[in-house]
């Protein structure tokens, strides 16, 4: 699987609200970090908990991906996200940057996720961000 294949499945996922998709890109043994600072997501089942947990605080969403950067099983891609509250409608954006790492079968092994949320900014992206 490419990096943006695979960057194009978790789109999928996302948007179907389908957090069994989502893990099943990673491998068995998979690390999943939000942020620099929490304890990581290990194992594909914690990884779909962790998207349940994560779709379960959304709806509606509507996202935007970048041009991967890819080094051999390495790459990074830009994200901008626009949620909106499931009880009360309220938008709400994000914008971050993934850091992966890719087994030899194309499923990642190593997701680092980084993002800041706005949610007094813009709803879409700025002209040129991500386009």
């Amino acid at each position: 699987m490419t990096v943006a294949r695979w960057i194009g499945s978790l789109e999928a996922g996302w948007r179907a609200r389908d957090a069994e998709a989502i893990a099943a890109l990673f491998t068995d043994d998979a690390v999943y970090h939000q942020g620099p600072y929490g304890a990581p997501h290990t194992g594909r089942a914690a990884v779909a908990e962790h998207w349940r947990g994560t779709l379960s605080r959304q709806k509606d969403a509507k996202m935007w991906f970048g041009e991967p950067l890819v080094s051999g099983r390495r790459a990074a891609v830009e994200w901008w996200c626009v949620l909106y509250d499931p009880a009360t409608g309220t938008p709400r954006n994000a914008a971050g940057c993934l850091a992966l790492r890719f087994a030899p079968d194309g499923r990642c092994e190593s997701l680092h996720e980084y993002w800041h949320g706005a949610p007094d900014q813009a709803l879409e992206p700025a002209e040129g961000w991500l386009r």
